[in-house]
């Protein structure tokens, strides 16, 4: 599958309201609660970002994906994220659903993503306006902080899905290079951001709150002890949450930086 948005299946015109989706992505599952799609929700992952007493299914799962399961919930639009199998969206396709393939990631993959999604249930003014707001990434914010965003042993590069976001808020994510790639000591000392953010698994959004306990642990580092923010301690945790994941979520990360040291 090598197109970024795949249409599977016939493009019937669903009216707004009448849909019934099944969401493999937390991200997009985000946007579609931010586009008034919450009851429109038939399936969702036990990651997605549902309240508890939501009805939806929450077993899809698109590392081992279960067609019988999916289809008892009687989905007319199935949503994946892009590292899908694409053999499981052709299979989809063959049982008549309508599928949506979110775009290979990017600076601008969740901009995309919501339009793609908003355009998909019928929801196109309000995802564009959603969209709107973490881009257009090309635009000069003026001065920018550098910030290393520390994940799961990886930090976010400028091919991230989180940098075009962030660059919209005024940031610049360092090191350069890459979507993804693994903590390195020396690379990170060599970038000296001026921010470190350190996310951390969890559930639930929140805060960008300074962490000692992060920089102290920074300090017995010899490569990155002098490192700008360790040194100066601009070094912060957040919890992981939907606002970091790519999906509309990120909008409110642009409230939550805004007071972080310049």
């Amino acid at each position: 599958m090598r197109t970024l948005l795949i249409w599977l299946a016939g493009c019937l015109t669903l009216s707004a309201g009448g849909r019934r989706i099944a969401s493999y992505s937390p991200g997009a599952t985000q946007t579609l609660l931010d586009l008034g799609c919450a009851e429109e929700i038939v399936m969702a992952t036990r990651w997605c970002p549902l309240p508890k007493d939501h009805p939806a299914a929450r077993d899809a799962d698109v590392f081992l994906p279960d067609l019988e399961r999916l289809l008892k919930t009687g989905p007319d639009l199935v949503i994946l994220p892009r590292v899908a199998n694409p053999l499981w969206a052709e299979r989809c396709a063959k049982a008549g659903l309508r599928t949506l393939v979110l775009h290979r990631e990017s600076p601008d993959s969740v901009s995309q993503d919501i339009n793609a999604i908003g355009e998909a249930v019928a929801r196109k003014p309000a995802a564009k306006e959603l969209a709107a707001k973490l881009g257009p990434t090309h635009l000069d914010a003026g001065p920018r902080r550098t910030v290393a965003v520390i994940w799961s042993g990886v930090t976010a590069g400028e091919d991230s899905y989180l940098a075009g976001p962030l660059r919209t808020f005024g940031f610049t994510l360092v090191p350069a290079g890459g979507s993804w790639n693994r903590l390195d000591w020396e690379t990170l000392a060599a970038a000296n951001p001026r921010l470190i953010i350190w996310v951390e698994e969890s559930s639930r959004d929140g805060p960008v709150i300074k962490s000692e306990t992060r920089r102290a642990q920074l300090s017995q580092v010899p490569a990155v002890k002098d490192v700008i923010a360790v040194r100066e301690g601009t070094v912060f945790v957040a919890p992981s949450g939907s606002e970091w994941l790519p999906g509309s979520g990120l909008v409110n990360l642009r409230a939550r930086l805004r007071d972080l040291p310049r």
